[in-house]
């Protein structure tokens, strides 16, 4: 057995401050799966470390090729350079730089020539500079090959062979870093105590290397000092925290905003670090690294303990005492108790001031005037959004987690090359001038309304932020209150239903009145969006977008859907729809869907994925996969449910979209409503409980429109609104050669086509859906699709149609983006028609 020098496990490590000759490792660790950061971004993160006084680096990002995959290759002569500059860079700010390097996917234990191929690489990083390493053996098959069965009794000890070889050949350096292939409570067999893999590694590994270790999970909820003390009892050293409470790599639509939480100060003695993984965009981490250094600088020696809140306890007169004694500098002075919550608010009124300022540090600049606005306008700037794509275009923006096939290494500057094309895009420029009531932009084209920064992003927008992106087991206080209001409104809708029998106004008015205050809520995020996506800092807005832009969407459906609600026909199917799912019962709050023994990959999606669970079509995963535009704007749309003041300007939206698709067809100006009543009057006349509006400051700009049994509308348009479309429009002299105009009048005097049953049975709702040309947002027709198809189900439809006439390439086209695919042709179709469908 190899001989320890560890301590007793009752006694605490002493942890001498960061940077001192075997000190406490503090700092951050880039270890995620997903593209790496840019060098510049590192930088930026040694500035932050040296001034929140975290003083190591740990380079391991999983989609460094040379890192990982193609780990016996050595760096090319640029790829070195980088190293060496970041390195440099490192030991610049006074920071540790340590080197990962992960083998384990193919490396033979027992094979001489892979020792030597490690042993080189490890060789040609230390002549950059570096004097800190780690060997990662996570995420890797227990299992060995034939060659290594043969030489090792169990993969523990191949794994301490050969960690024990490259320690003594680097010469011990400290800290040199070893994460084994179990690294957390749930991956020990049969358990951190009885596991002979842990016991391996804490008997064989020379006592000088410090082992990683995530916690009870791969992403612990909490990690508490009894499970530490388990772990060290059979490491036979106190571990390194790889803390991934912040890490968002298994699920690209959840973000990480709140603080370093549910790890107690008193973790620190029996520790020998702490480094955290965050999320793969960098400009997120702020809160959770600046935290993360109040927590630390939180620990004295006068046994100070943590704060603990109350449920409940408002921590606004706390935080402003707090604030008094934290210079705006961020000195994070010692001697304070630890608070998540008080960390909270005083990493938000930094990061705030963050986002009033340009990049800095991307090197990346516009086109600069010489000549400053005056009078009103010194206050307001442009911001240039371009969409160059359609409607549903699948544009990604740089931050966007996707499989990349760039070469190793290259990842970085490509991002670099790439943010800085994003950054020109929309770079603060001259103020264009005005075409035609759009505004152009001399250098980039057309662009949408000009955007004033006059406003800019405030407290309350980030604390919002945070909440809804708060971390992986908990909402933020606001995210929850509104889950559990739309929880109630949905639970308790029938009331507000206008096939109600309830007699008691009280319990209206409480629906309305909280109705209007989830709306408010609502309304809040998409103000929040719209001031964000106007900040100075584009480098903060080109990581924070995609998530933002999300949860816009999401928020805008279910807000337009609560409004659908009120005063609705609902069937007894949309209220045992929801007993049997189990989701809207009383006593069933919405904490349950966020908790469990699950690991956090479990809940994906986050707040936006229980939103959208919670609605009908919680299936229809295509219409919640909205990516952002190339270029963010903050244009935002609203979508309501249809009203009668609304009739002339959805006759307006139609008859535009289908002259644009027509061409030059010749419609009169004394019958403007023809188009209109061929296309969307019977169902505004007759099924106006199942349409939306779209608009927005300016107006109404699209339309959804349906009927959830298309058999009864076909019969009440046969005795309501036929014979008066009839009487207004008389039936053309000849039927040859007719043009379009002449076609619709026709329509109304034959006879109706109806709908084979058997494709009824599947498909027994109708739909519409149009979107004016001027809108440019590729998310605002799969909202609107979104809301109709929710109106549809909770009233019992399980499929619905549209139909395209063969001419409509375009609009084929548009439906199919809604998912909407063109059903087999079968008898009793209309001619010339495309019918297309699908299931809800």
């Amino acid at each position: 057995m190899v001989e320890n020098n560890a301590q007793p496990p009752g006694e605490p490590v002493v942890s001498p401050e960061p940077g001192a000759g075997g000190g406490f490792i503090i700092g951050v660790v880039e270890g995620f799966y997903g593209r790496p950061w840019t060098m510049a971004q590192r930088e930026e993160l040694f500035r932050r470390q040296r001034k929140w006084g975290l003083k190591t680096y740990l380079y391991a990002p999983k989609d460094d090729y040379k890192h990982r995959v193609f780990w016996r290759e050595l760096y090319s002569v640029e790829e070195a350079e980088r190293l060496v500059t970041l390195i440099s860079s490192a030991k610049e700010h006074g920071i540790q730089f340590i080197y990962a390097i992960s083998p384990g996917l193919d490396i033979t234990f027992s094979s001489q020539k892979d020792v030597s191929s490690l042993k080189r690489k490890l060789d040609q990083v230390s002549h950059f500079g570096c004097t800190s390493f780690a060997l990662l053996f996570d995420d890797i098959d227990h299992n060995m090959c034939p060659a290594d069965k043969g030489a090792f009794s169990s993969i523990a000890h191949a794994h301490v062979s050969i960690t024990n070889k490259v320690f003594h050949f680097l010469g011990k350096p400290h800290p040199f870093l070893f994460c084994p292939t179990e690294y957390c409570g749930t991956l020990c067999y049969p358990s951190v105590s009885q596991s002979p893999y842990l016991h391996t590694i804490g008997e064989k590994l020379d006592p000088g290397i410090q082992v990683l270790w995530t916690g009870p999970e791969v992403v612990s909820k909490e990690i508490s000092l009894h499970s530490i003390e388990e772990v060290f009892q059979v490491l036979k050293r106190p571990p390194v925290l790889w803390d991934n409470i912040h890490a968002n790599d298994y699920d690209p639509k959840r973000l990480f905003l709140g603080p370093f939480k549910g790890r107690p100060t008193e973790l620190i003695p029996h520790l020998q670090g702490v480094l955290t993984n965050p999320n793969c965009e960098f400009e997120c981490n702020f809160i959770a690294i600046h935290t993360l250094a109040m927590w630390y600088k939180s620990r004295t020696d006068d046994g100070h303990g943590d704060v603990v809140m109350a449920e409940g306890e408002d921590s606004a007169v706390l935080v402003p005492i707090e604030l008094e004694k934290q210079a705006r500098d961020e000195s994070l002075e010692k001697d304070i108790p630890y608070s998540p919550e008080l960390a909270l608010q005083l990493a938000l009124t930094v990061w705030l001031t963050e986002f009033a300022q340009p990049h800095k540090y991307y090197g990346c600049h516009g086109p600069q005037s010489d000549t400053k606005p005056s009078g009103a306008h010194t206050a307001s700037t442009i911001i240039t959004t371009i969409f160059q794509q359609p409607i549903m275009s699948l544009g990604l923006l740089p931050s966007q987690k996707k499989e990349s096939d760039e070469e190793p290494m290259e990842m970085a500057e490509e991002k670099q090359e790439e943010m800085d094309r994003f950054l020109t895009a929309v770079e603060v420029g001259p103020v264009p001038r005005e075409m035609g009531g759009r505004l152009v932009d001399m250098q980039l084209g057309l662009t949408e309304q000009a955007v004033s920064l006059a406003d800019p992003p405030t407290l309350e927008d980030l604390q919002l932020l945070v909440d809804l992106f708060y971390l992986p087991y908990e909402h933020g206080p606001q995210a929850m209150q509104m889950l559990r209001e739309f929880n109630w409104l949905r639970a308790n809708c029938s009331v507000v239903s206008v096939s109600s029998k309830c007699k008691e106004p009280h319990k209206v008015a409480e629906w309305r009145t909280r109705a209007k205050m989830f709306g408010g809520m609502c309304s809040s995020v998409i103000q929040m969006f719209t001031r964000l996506s106007s900040c100075a800092s584009r480098t903060i807005l080109c990581d924070l977008y995609p998530y933002i832009w999300d949860m816009k969407n999401i928020m805008s459906v279910v807000k337009a859907f609560v409004l659908w609600l009120d005063g609705r026909i609902l069937s007894t199917s949309f209220y045992c729809y929801w007993i049997d799912n189990g989701r809207w019962c009383h006593n069933q709050p919405p904490e349950v869907l966020l908790g469990g023994d699950q690991e956090t990959w479990a809940f994906r999606g986050g707040l936006a994925g229980e939103f959208q669970r919670l609605l009908p079509i919680d299936g229809a995963v295509d219409l919640f996969y909205q990516p952002p535009p190339p270029v963010p704007t903050s244009k935002t749309y609203s979508i309501r449910p249809y009203a009668p003041r609304d009739e002339p300007a959805v006759y307006r939206i139609c008859s535009e979209v289908f002259r644009e698709a027509a061409g030059d067809q010749a419609f009169s100006e004394h019958e403007p409503d023809l188009i209109g009543d061929r296309l969307v009057g019977g169902f505004l006349t007759l099924s106006p409980e199942y349409s939306f509006v779209l608009e927005d400051e300016e107006g109404i700009w699209g339309y959804a429109l349906g009927t959830v049994h298309v058999e009864p509308f076909f019969k009440k348009c046969k005795m309501c609104w036929i014979p008066s479309m009839q009487e207004k429009y008389s039936k053309p002299k000849c039927e040859e050669q007719l043009s379009e105009a002449q076609k619709m009048k026709l329509s109304f005097h034959e006879e109706q086509e109806s709908m084979p049953e058997s494709f009824l049975s599947s498909f027994p709702s109708l739909i519409k859906l149009d979107v004016h040309s001027k809108v440019t947002d590729p998310s605002v027709a799969k909202c609107m699709m979104g809301c109709l198809l929710s109106s549809l189900k909770a009233n019992g439809s399980h499929g619905a149609y549209c139909e395209v006439r063969e001419t409509e390439t375009k609009m084929v086209s548009f439906y199919n983006k809604l998912g909407l695919f063109e059903v087999a042709s079968m008898e009793g179709f209309p001619k010339d028609v495309i019918i297309m469908g699908r299931t809800l």
